[in-house]
């Protein structure tokens, strides 16, 4: 229960369905109440346009996501942001390589039929359909040096092969690609669909999932020294769903959705917890 900074984040989705000002107004008011300090931070941008409203409504971070893009139009891309930031004092971060989703591999039912799978299983099926697209996409280390140094940005999300929307901490990364890319570049850097990434290696024990040659888990990933920034959002967005079903099957009569995004907003708490004494280096 101690006080710890926190960064809130709001995609371009997000703040589409609750509005710009009124999204980022809740976060602002929210932090305003609070005695940590609270950043706000843009996630995934992927035009000038949502930057431009960002910085409207006084986001504190940027992240631009070019990595659609050809390597050119991303560096292009994200020195315009760079500028646009940088004049009100906002860091950007960038995105090199591509963290693909497990959508762009499995259809829902598909992806409803893994969940049912156990953990070995599901990781099997992954590997064998994506894995070695997942390691194309990856960021390559000798692009690293010109990408910073073109675009001028302040964290560097670089893909080294997670993937978004894995809904439960099963997913093995690449550890000798972030090593190698760290070895290029002093950037801090982030690691992003980490919802899916093993926390640690005694979960990957646990769980029957054998790590291959270069493979690691969250753990790892911190411990390296480079990744000082994670992101979580699936699988908190998982927590409160199923907090707020169970809290429906053990009052079906409740017509207050109110009393029922209590307990789901616990067991998101729960999880945040969890994942703070896993960045503290706080693992049992």
């Amino acid at each position: 229960q101690k006080p710890v900074d926190v960064i809130i984040q709001l995609s371009p989705g997000a703040s589409k369905y609750a509005g710009w000002a009124l999204g980022a107004g809740m976060v602002k008011i929210a932090a305003a109440q609070s005695s940590v300090r609270v950043a706000l931070n843009l996630d995934h941008a992927t035009t000038l346009e949502q930057v431009k409203q960002a910085l409207d409504n006084n986001f504190t971070a940027v992240l631009f996501d070019g990595s659609s893009l050809p390597i050119e139009e991303n560096m292009r891309l994200t020195r315009q942001v760079v500028g646009m930031c940088h004049a009100q004092g906002v860091p950007v971060e960038a995105e090199l390589g591509k963290i693909p989703k497990i959508e762009d591999y499995f259809s829902a039912d598909e992806i409803a039929h893994l969940r049912n799978l156990t953990a070995p299983e599901a990781v099997r099926i992954i590997r064998d359909k994506a894995g070695k697209q997942v390691e194309a996409l990856m960021a390559k280390p000798e692009d690293v040096e010109r990408f910073v140094s073109e675009t001028g940005c302040d964290f560097l999300a670089a893909a080294f092969g997670s993937i978004h929307g894995i809904w439960a901490d099963i997913w093995p990364i690449r550890v000798d690609r972030l090593v190698a890319i760290q070895e290029r570049t002093r950037l801090p850097l982030v690691s992003h669909g980490s919802s899916g990434i093993l926390m640690t290696p005694e979960d990957a024990r646990k769980k029957g999932i054998a790590l291959a040659p270069g493979e690691g888990t969250l753990l790892d990933a911190i411990q390296t020294g480079g990744v000082t920034k994670v992101n979580v959002a699936t699988i908190l967005s998982i927590s409160f769903i199923e907090g707020f079903v169970d809290a429906y099957n053990a009052k079906p009569s409740e017509k207050d959705f109110r009393k029922l995004g209590g307990p789901a907003r616990e067991k998101v708490k729960e999880k945040t917890k969890e994942y703070m004494r896993l960045f503290a280096g706080k693992i049992s």
